[in-house]
């Protein structure tokens, strides 16, 4: 008779062990980085964070040594000094609804065997009311005819959560009005629109867990788009340079419109995405799996197909130009593209 060995999880997986090359840790979130570097501590929402809404936190551990010899993570959340509400996770993730407003305190320790504690990071933010403004729209909408809040779930979360990454982008060179602000909005609401955040969540974890085990699974799941934007990876690789510049992680590649020649070369693309190095893949992920660099890769995407469909036209003319084709052409490579006519 054989006996089966069980497999302890591994706590450090390879999706929390770096931070993406040319970014830091804060441009995924709010961060605290330990004082010698070897870890990070980064919210998925920025303060302040709104009460009984879902905050994602993760926990990155960069150094090889510090990560061996981690077993366990500890997180420790107090309100207002009171008594912490505290979960150990058997991987450096979890989520945590505050349930009152008030001052949120976040102690997480990594811990090794024996529960020795090997690293500690502490991270506070302020828990508020849902904005004010909005709730009073949402419920004069309920009674008026005609354009109103058309998701008043997809509008809390964009306003309350990530007003704060979409406000301060801009376009690349800068124009003097709004549209590339508004258009930028539009991709973000409809991304959100599509899917829950808790949808998003389950299909960031499928993600990870196929880049983790090195099942081989990755290249089904790029289809989808993923994040709060709805992002598809190949396009991301597309549209992201190494570190010390020069060419995109992935060539550009326009599929056919339509039919099965797109199906095909649509696939063809997954593939070539699940083929970059282990690293690059990792980075890729966690890229989009935030909704701060998500939004910031969104930015980034649309004035890509800008200037390379549309250069020197400025996106108030992207939007009203030619009775706004620019702008649905755009819309087609950022869903389904990038794509070349038949």
């Amino acid at each position: 008779m054989f006996s089966r060995a069980l497999v302890r999880p591994v706590p450090v997986r390879k999706s929390e062990s770096r931070i993406p090359a040319g970014l830091q840790a804060s441009d995924l979130g709010q961060a605290v980085v330990a004082s010698d570097g070897r870890c990070a501590l980064v919210a998925s929402v920025s303060s302040p964070i709104v009460v009984n809404r879902d905050n994602v936190y993760v926990a990155f551990v960069t150094d090889s040594a510090l990560a061996a010899a981690t077993e366990s993570f500890e997180w420790s959340f107090a309100l207002d000094g009171g008594t912490p509400a505290v979960q150990t996770t058997s991987q450096g993730a979890t989520t945590f609804r505050p349930s009152a407003s008030g001052a949120l305190s976040l102690t997480l320790r990594l811990l090794g065997a024996g529960n020795d504690e090997k690293a500690r990071l502490t991270l506070t933010q302020d828990v508020v009311a849902t904005n004010a403004a909005l709730e009073e729209l949402i419920d004069a909408a309920r009674n008026e005819q005609g354009p109103t809040v058309v998701n008043p779930d997809v509008a809390r979360e964009l306003v309350n959560e990530h007003n704060l990454y979409y406000q301060g982008l801009t376009a690349t060179p800068p124009e003097s009005d709004d549209a590339f602000a508004r258009f930028l909005f539009t991709l973000i609401h409809d991304g959100a629109l599509e899917r829950t955040p808790a949808t998003r969540r389950q299909q960031l974890e499928r993600l990870a867990s196929a880049l983790n085990d090195g099942s081989g699974d990755w290249a089904p799941l790029l289809g989808e788009g993923v994040g709060v934007c709805g992002l598809r990876l190949p396009l991301v690789a597309m549209t992201t340079t190494p570190s010390g510049g020069g060419a995109a992680v992935l060539p550009w590649t326009e599929l056919p419109e339509s039919g099965a020649t797109h199906t095909t070369a649509e696939a063809d693309l997954r593939q070539a995405a699940a083929a970059l190095d282990a690293d690059t893949r990792t980075d890729l992920f966690n890229r989009v799996r935030f909704p701060k660099s998500n939004i910031a890769q969104c930015a980034r995407i649309l004035l890509a197909l800008r200037d390379r469909y549309f250069p020197g036209v400025g996106f108030e003319g992207v939007l009203t130009g030619l009775s706004g084709t620019r702008a649905s052409w755009i819309l087609r490579h950022f869903r389904d593209g990038p794509l070349h006519r038949d």
